[in-house]
Order: structure tokens, then C-alpha cells, then sequence
């Protein structure tokens, strides 16, 4: 087996949280405002998923970097979820902390299994 399942199941985690995170943007399209200022508020709300999508693309490839990096973003949304704009929502944390950290922790478990193989 080429790809196992501890190189697969972050890769979906973390698209899964960028389809959960994209979901919220669509509320960019109520009101009153006109659809080009509709088109940039969702763009302006999807920026998140972008880099989260972004950081993805970079790393498919080097799990370590994956690890590292998706361990570094569930540290900012423990701090962003848990200290900072808004108080701790245990909803927060398992939506899209707990899906991230999950990855964090599975990239590192496919860099490590990859180098004793």
C-alpha cells in the first residue's frame, strides 16, 4: 500500500474543516448591498479557507511541514477560539480545532512511518 490511511484521513480533515469554515461565508449574499459588494464579502470571508486550502496544497507532499505548520494554525484557533475575540465554545474547539490538531498529529505520525520504512 502506497498511501496509507494516516497520510489520507488528514488531508480530509482539513478540506472537510475548510468546507465546514466556507459554509459560513455564504452569508455575504443577505442585505441589501449591491452583488459586486456582495462577490467581495465572501471573498474577504473565504480568505481563511484560501490559506488554510493554501498551506494544504504546499504541504501534500511533506508531512513534517504539515504537521508543523497545521499544529501552529490549531494553536491560533485554541488562542483565537479560547482567549481571544470570543470566550471558550466547546463547538468552536471541536468543529475546527480538534479536526486541525487530529491532522497536525496524523501528518506527523505519516513523516515519522514514512522514514522507518
Amino acid at each position: 500500500m502506497k498511501f496509507p490511511w494516516y497520510i489520507w484521513i488528514p488531508r480530509g480533515l482539513i478540506i472537510a474543516v475548510a468546507i465546514f469554515a466556507n459554509l459560513f461565508s455564504y452569508d455575504a449574499f443577505e442585505g441589501q448591498s449591491s452583488i459586486w459588494m456582495k462577490l467581495i464579502g465572501y471573498i474577504i470571508h473565504n480568505i481563511p479557507v484560501i490559506i488554510v486550502l493554501l498551506i494544504l496544497w504546499l504541504t501534500w507532499k511533506r508531512p513534517f511541514w504539515g504537521g508543523y505548520i497545521f499544529g501552529l494554525v490549531a494553536a491560533a484557533l485554541i488562542y483565537f477560539f479560547g482567549r481571544g475575540l470570543y470566550s471558550f465554545i466547546l463547538w468552536n474547539f471541536l468543529f475546527f480545532v480538534l479536526p486541525v490538531l487530529i491532522g497536525s498529529v496524523l501528518f506527523f505520525l505519516a513523516h515519522f512511518k514514512r522514514r522507518t520504512t
